[in-house]
Order: C-alpha cells, then sequence, then structure tokens
C-alpha cells in the first residue's frame, strides 16, 4: 500500500480550506452588496462624462433642502428597469438623505390619482407617462424629451448629450421655492415673439414664470425682469413712461436688438440706455479673425469679459455664435450710481460699417454689455446687439450655449448666488490619441510582455506545487 504524504496532506488541506474560505467571503461580499441600500452607496460611475453622478451644485442644493420632494412617474415600474433616469433619481434619494423619493403609479390602474392628488382642475395635461416632481401643494411637469440635446446639423438627427440632472434639479428647486419671478415678453413693436421655445422653457425650469406684456398699460406689480426680442419700431412716449417707472422701483430688462432694417432712429430706446451710460450704434459688425467666427464673416464667436454674467458659466460650454450683430458702447461714466461692464466683444481685426453714412471702422467692438443703476432701488439692464443666437433654429443647428447666457443673466439680476447651472454632459466618445512610441509600447506590453507574465506565473505554481 503507498504510503500517505504526511506533508502532502498537510499542504492539501490548507489549501482546500482555504478555498472554502476565499469562495464563503466571496459570497457574503456578493450578498452584502446586492443589497439594494449598499449596492447604490457603494456603486462607482466609471463613464467619462460621470452620466450617473450629481453635480456639486445641485448636492449643495440638496444638503440644504428643507423640505420632502416627490418624484411620481406615471407608469409602471417594470418600463423603468435599468434606465438612466432612474440611477439618476437614486443618487438624488441619496445625497438627499431620503428627502427626494421616487414613487411609480399607474394611472390606468388608478385613474381617479392625477385629479385627486396633483391636478384637481386638470388644467396641466399630466396623463399615463408624465413626470412629476411635487412637493406639498405646488408641482412641475417634467418631459423625457427635455432631458436629451440632439444633434441637428445632419439628416440624420440623434442626441449627443444628456440633461436629466438639468431638469430634476430646476424642478426640485421651483417646487420647493417660496417665490417665482415672473419673466415678462413685451409685445407691440415687432417684436419676436415666436421660434423662442427654448429659450422660454429653459426660463421656466429654473424657477421663474414667464409672460407677455403690453407697455401701453402699467408694468405689473409682480414682474421682475422684461425682455424685449427684437423689436423693429421705438417706444411710444407713454410706453417710455411705463418703462421708466417700472426700472426706478428696482426692475431690471433685458435687450436683444438685431441690426435695423429701417433708417428710422430709435430715441425712446436710447434714452433708457443712456440713463445706465450705454448706447446702442447703428451699425453692422464682422469679424476678420477666422478663430473667432463660424464659415462665414458674419457669424461672430464673441470672446467673454470676465463679469458675474461669465462667471457662472462653464468655459467649455461657454461660446456663442451671433449671426448679424450689431455693436453696442459704454459711454464715459459721470455719475457714481452707474456701474457698466463689457458682456463679450469682438477681436481687434473686427470691422463695423455704420447704415446710415457706411463709414468703416476697425474694432474691437462690444456686442454687449451690462450695467446697474445704483439709485434708491437697484435695476440692471442688459444690451446685447443680437436676437438671433437664442432662437430655436439657430440653437437647434448650433448649440444651446445662448440659453445659459440669459440663464446667468437673469440670475445675476435676480442677486441668485445658490442658482443651478448643470451644463449637459456629452454622449460622444472621444478616440484616445495615441503618439507611435505609445502605441509601440502598448502593443509590445499585450502582446509578448503580459502573455509572458502569466506564462511564466503559471509554471512558478506548477513547479512549487510539483515539489510539495
Amino acid at each position: 500500500m503507498k504510503k500517505i504524504n504526511i506533508r502532502s496532506l498537510k499542504y492539501g488541506s490548507y489549501a482546500l480550506i482555504s478555498t472554502v474560505v476565499l469562495i464563503a467571503v466571496i459570497i457574503m461580499i456578493n450578498a452584502i452588496l446586492g443589497l439594494n441600500v449598499i449596492r447604490d452607496r457603494t456603486r462607482f460611475d466609471i463613464t467619462r462624462n460621470k452620466l450617473f453622478s450629481l453635480s456639486d451644485a445641485t448636492v449643495g442644493m440638496l444638503d440644504d433642502l428643507d423640505k420632502e420632494v416627490e418624484i411620481i412617474i406615471l407608469t409602471d415600474e417594470k418600463y423603468y428597469y435599468g434606465s438612466d433616469i432612474l440611477e439618476v433619481l437614486k443618487q438624488y434619494n441619496l445625497k438627499s438623505n431620503g428627502k427626494v423619493k421616487t414613487r411609480f403609479v399607474d394611472v390606468e390602474k388608478d385613474p381617479t390619482f392625477v385629479e385627486r392628488e396633483i391636478d384637481p382642475n386638470q388644467v396641466k395635461g399630466i396623463s399615463q407617462g408624465s413626470i412629476v416632481v411635487k412637493s406639498g401643494k405646488n408641482s412641475k411637469v417634467v418631459s423625457e424629451d427635455d432631458m436629451l440635446e440632439y444633434d441637428y446639423t445632419t439628416y440624420t438627427t440623434y442626441p449627443v448629450a444628456v440633461k436629466i440632472e438639468q431638469v430634476f434639479s430646476s424642478a426640485i428647486k421651483s417646487v420647493t421655492s417660496d417665490h417665482t419671478p415672473v419673466t415678462y415678453f413685451v409685445t407691440g413693436h415687432g417684436e419676436m415673439t415666436a421660434n423662442l421655445s427654448e429659450l422660454k422653457g429653459a426660463i421656466m425650469a429654473n424657477n421663474y414664470e414667464v409672460k407677455e406684456l403690453s407697455l401701453s398699460n402699467p408694468v405689473p406689480e409682480d414682474a421682475a425682469v422684461i425682455f424685449f426680442v427684437s423689436p423693429k419700431t421705438d417706444l411710444l412716449p407713454k410706453e417710455l413712461d411705463n418703462l421708466l417707472a417700472f426700472m426706478e422701483k428696482g426692475g431690471d430688462a433685458i435687450f436683444l436688438m438685431d441690426v435695423q432694417e429701417t433708417d428710422k432712429g430709435m430715441p425712446n430706446f436710447d434714452t433708457v440706455f443712456e440713463r445706465y451710460s450705454l448706447a446702442l450704434n447703428d451699425d453692422l459688425v464682422l469679424e476678420g479673425d477666422q478663430n473667432w467666427y463660424l464659415d462665414d464673416f458674419t457669424i461672430i464667436i464673441p470672446q467673454p469679459n470676465d463679469n458675474e454674467v461669465t462667471m457662472n458659466l462653464d468655459p467649455k460650454s461657454m461660446f456663442i455664435y451671433m449671426p448679424n450683430c450689431r455693436s453696442v458702447s459704454i459711454k464715459q461714466l459721470s455719475r457714481e450710481e452707474i456701474l457698466a461692464q463689457p458682456l463679450f466683444m469682438t477681436s481687434d481685426k473686427a470691422q463695423s460699417t455704420r447704415l446710415d453714412t457706411g463709414d468703416i471702422t476697425m474694432g474691437p467692438f462690444l456686442l454687449g454689455a451690462l450695467s446697474e443703476y445704483q439709485g434708491t432701488e437697484s435695476s440692471k439692464i442688459a444690451l446685447i446687439g443680437n436676437a438671433s443666437f437664442i432662437t430655436d433654429g439657430w440653437m437647434q443647428n448650433v448649440n444651446y450655449n445662448g440659453v445659459r447666457y440669459i440663464l446667468s443673466t437673469l440670475n445675476w439680476m435676480q442677486d441668485k448666488a445658490d442658482s443651478i447651472i448643470v451644463p449637459s454632459k456629452s454622449l460622444l466618445s472621444e478616440p484616445v490619441q495615441l503618439s507611435e512610441s505609445s502605441r509601440f509600447i502598448s502593443f509590445i506590453a499585450l502582446s509578448f510582455i503580459l502573455p509572458l507574465a502569466i506564462i511564466g506565473f503559471g509554471m512558478f505554481v506548477w513547479i512549487r506545487r510539483k515539489h510539495l
């Protein structure tokens, strides 16, 4: 009978016990990590743009949240298994310490739910599949379509960025706010009213209400900011009085002024600008530096100045494209209560052609400026020599940074230091660029060194076990 090798039996027993213990530990770790509460807290977001993580701005807002928020998805939960939206909403729940909760309600099984708990008057257009953010009596409907940004530059439309965090952070801020500022878009002077749905939607998503206004009547008491989007005719005297009365009380205004199509001036608008030591020039600006225009001299890429608007913008998504611009000027300040500052400008290779005389002058030129009248009541204006850059069609063709500028301007006017501005997260992949030497080293490492290391380790273990 073959003699039992005590040494081999000893090492074999150790190996068996170690293997059993290791398997048991792996099973226990998997069981623990399989628990939802543990798995969600120990997850790692390895996506390039952190698609499933929340920005510091949102986390800060959730830390300060003092109200319960419920995100109600009106469909069966099975349709959201593995959804990107659900993954992000889990982070809202965790980072808010449970104050933000997600609930699924199938309105086909409970058809009176919306009328009973959200919209008694049935005026918000809520239906099967809607997503509602609710806090107390306040509620806001958000759309999955708003959570994607599309590329429209080719015949095939495809998503290029996600805005899930933008949409939900804005909605949470809106429904938990005690006050919603009202912005008015002025009509009656040939202003642009259509083709602004993207801008108005973004304004509303950031806790502002949007209405229209005729200056033939006094500006309503609830007005915070009023917009002039490409007016074609001047203010009437009564309208000028109503506008100045509003601004004397601390009202703010944004003027988006396109190149004039007629030779008639706008002296009443000029009166308003002069009050803030600004002027709107009757010209057309062309950019001569190829680094600062897109395809054509008339499509200018303004260079942002350091100011209280641009400081809140992500530098990587700051650039905008403005077609057919006119310039603005900051006059010599003669009063201490006026604080004017440039917003963005051209390069020194730009040129301006006056429309009335044809005179040409060389740049640089301001294309936008900010000014604050620090009187009894502080009043702020933004004067920009273009309106096309915030229209739906234009932004769909280039980018949505025009909206970011307007939102940052609104927040500056309303002194919203805690505003939420979350840039979209790109879905586009970027190829890894390797130099010739790096490619050679990678090839050698993967093709020879790593396989040889694995073979050598295997042989070492085999020889070691053979001598036990």
